[in-house]
């Protein structure tokens, strides 16, 4: 797997992950509409959908370097896109 594809797939699950607390916090929907059992479980599902945004965005923040894509670590792919050698990254 690429490093563009699995960017990808972090931003599909965040997107997820994001819609998800979203839903299970809005304060409109049935199930958070008084305060009985049903609302503390909408209330700890949306916690941890957050909390899996967070980790989401930390492995994201690690599979994109710092990178300055020094001149002499370009290259072309066999399609004729410039990419880094150093992180892979199409510039």
């Amino acid at each position: 797997m690429t490093v563009k594809k699995a960017l990808k797939l972090l931003d599909f699950l965040i997107d997820y992950e994001t819609r998800m607390h979203t839903a299970m916090s809005d304060p409109v929907k049935s199930w958070n509409v008084g305060d009985d059992s049903i609302g503390k479980l909408a209330k700890t599902l949306s916690d941890c959908h957050k909390d899996n945004i967070q980790v989401l965005n930390i492995i994201k923040k690690e599979l994109i370097p710092n990178c300055k894509h020094p001149k002499k670590m370009r290259d072309r792919d066999p399609d004729g896109v410039w990419y880094c050698m150093n992180c892979n990254k199409d510039l």
